[in-house]
């Protein structure tokens, strides 16, 4: 770890030469954490508190090599590796740790990790999740497990391509992935690649066994494409629960409009109740446009923009 040892330099000063001495970066981050875990008296504790003891004072090289000789030793304690995965992190040492956790052959202890796993998110470090996660990725037999977390990791943060990345990566190892292809299908939908949507809805049709609510996106990729008597047919034809959703019946309403200047809303109104039963709180003389002025414009405006 190149980047993060002591810099030693020497300085002059006048006719004085003073050696000077640079503090490590991070030092102080090292210093005052408070994640590092302790373990209940035992061997495991001893091993560990030393560990954690050379992390906080710095001594970068006698801590690495004193969590792999705990890792070595007490392979299924998680309390170690979730304390040296911290260790790397707070160096910003990633690539390092990364590369550690491919040399140790994690496909044979599956359990263990996704403890560590499951304990890293009850704990909120989801940024440590990432970096565990990304290093996981390139792990036989964890890949798509590593890419689907990640993928959807990105995706609830708005970080459209990075999640798309790993959906594709996904589904060049499985085309008929389920959950990466409604994953693709939301992310086309917010990037407004409406033909992708029905590509991707198209698929889902084939091989969806977990959920085979897929018709808001037959029904959505339609309409924006233009395709009102399409979309109305997949609006017409799904289940309760996808007409009950608030933009499922929003998609449906609006392709009513464009294709009826009176619209009868009678087949909308049971869900929209339902909906309303939820919470939801626009009016229905709000959310149903009737024949008056605002009917018409709203009409008006949703036929100019197709």
């Amino acid at each position: 770890m190149e980047s993060v040892k002591h810099i030693l330099v020497f300085c002059l000063v006048g006719l004085t030469l003073i050696k000077c001495s640079y503090p490590i970066p991070k030092q102080d981050i090292l210093e005052s954490d408070t994640q590092f875990l302790s373990i209940p008296g035992s061997n495991e504790s001893h091993c560990n508190e030393i560990s954690i003891q050379l992390s906080r004072a710095a001594k970068l090289d006698l801590a690495e090599s004193s969590w792999d000789e705990c890792i070595e030793k007490f392979t299924n304690e998680k309390i170690i590796h979730l304390n040296r995965l911290r260790f790397y992190f707070l160096l910003e040492e990633y690539e390092y740790f990364k590369a550690k956790i491919v040399k140790q052959s994690p496909s044979k202890n599956s359990i263990l990790y996704q403890s560590i796993l499951e304990e890293l998110m009850k704990t909120n470090r989801i940024e440590e999740r990432v970096v565990l996660l990304d290093g996981l990725s390139r792990v036989k037999g964890w890949e798509l497990f590593a890419y689907e977390e990640l993928a959807f990791y990105y995706l609830q943060l708005g970080n459209f391509d990075f999640a798309e990345n790993y959906f594709n990566l996904i589904l060049e190892v499985n085309s008929f992935h389920e959950n990466a292809l409604y994953g693709m299908m939301d992310i086309q939908i917010r990037k407004e690649k409406w033909s992708s949507v029905l590509d991707y809805a198209k698929s889902v049709k084939l091989s969806a066994t977990k959920n085979k609510e897929y018709s808001y996106y037959f029904l959505k990729a339609n309409y924006e494409l233009g395709h009102y008597e399409e979309a109305l047919k997949w609006a017409e034809s799904a289940s309760s629960a996808e007409k009950s959703e608030i933009q499922f019946l929003e998609v449906w309403r609006d392709v009513l409009l464009v294709l009826y200047d009176d619209p009868n809303w009678n087949k909308l109104l049971p869900y929209y109740r339902k909906a309303i039963e939820r919470g939801y709180i626009v009016p229905e003389s709000v959310f149903f446009p009737t024949l008056d002025n605002r009917g018409k414009q709203e009409r008006k405006g949703l036929r100019s923009g197709r």
